[in-house]
């Protein structure tokens, strides 16, 4: 499979040679790949994709635009135009997870819940440091968006990584047995979009099959200063939970807390 932006047809139009068709992953001298490309029809910021045969974009209508999207040399996942990725503060995109990973001090002893998959990024941080990270991901067209994503390669080839498929979380974890997990990464859609994933019953799951003292990273986003203040709300609900809240961090946007 060839990957292509409107930028990479540019630059191979300007002469530019050393390129890389695999969305940034690796970089390889351009000889006679593209010439049976209809590079005319590589237009605006989508990503595209030649099989041989056909060239298409890599977006998905359900219920919404589904799309990769490159930012800063990487690909993002957007959804309606909204990113699916916290990146204003991040100079590479990867650095949010890297950060993550290190707020929960994983080691190699951990078994990892990740609750809410995206295009992974997360998950495949996470399994660098942990034996076990099993990822949960609902929506088939995000799944759709993460196995055509060269960066997101490694959740569907790593046997570390389990990826639950079109299961919503809260289904799996209910089915889940008691103290299972030692680290719990939670990054949710919005409160709007998914208000069952942020309330004391889901917290309490959170908690049942958490083991003693595991860590819980959760992403709760900003709403701004003149709208509710869902960091304080969501901290108050987790520790109704079961949970003790050490940190509320302002770059992550998130929380992280320990089973009690």
């Amino acid at each position: 499979m060839i990957y292509l932006t409107k930028e990479l047809v540019e630059k191979y139009q300007e002469g530019e040679r050393d390129l890389s068709l695999d969305l940034g992953r690796n970089v390889t001298m351009v000889t006679n790949e593209l010439d049976e490309i209809p590079l005319e029809e590589v237009k605006g910021d989508f990503v595209y994709a030649w099989d041989g045969k056909e060239l298409w974009k890599v977006a998905v209508f359900e219920n919404g635009l589904y799309r990769l999207r490159m930012m800063r040399g990487k690909p993002i996942l957007e959804i309606d135009g909204l990113r699916m990725h916290l990146v204003k503060d991040y100079k590479d995109i990867f650095d949010y997870s890297k950060l993550v990973v290190q707020k929960l001090k994983l080691k190699q002893s951990d078994v990892v819940l990740d609750t809410c998959m995206g295009l992974g990024y997360t998950a495949i941080a996470a399994s660098k440091k942990a034996d076990k990270v099993v990822t949960i991901e609902l929506s088939p067209a995000v799944l759709a968006m993460a196995k055509w994503n060269p960066w997101s390669k490694e959740l569907f080839e790593l046997k570390r990584i389990e990826v639950v498929e079109e299961k919503s979380c809260f289904d799996y974890i209910k089915a889940a047995p008691d103290a299972t997990f030692t680290k719990i990464i939670h990054d949710p859609p919005r409160f709007s979009k998914a208000g069952e994933l942020y309330s004391r019953e889901f917290y309490r799951e959170l908690r049942r099959v958490s083991k003693p003292n595991a860590l819980l990273f959760h992403y709760v986003g900003s709403l701004g200063k003149k709208k509710r203040d869902i960091m304080n709300e969501v901290a108050g609900r987790l520790e109704e939970s079961g949970w003790e809240v050490l940190k509320k961090d302002k770059k992550l946007q998130g929380i992280v807390a320990k089973s009690v």
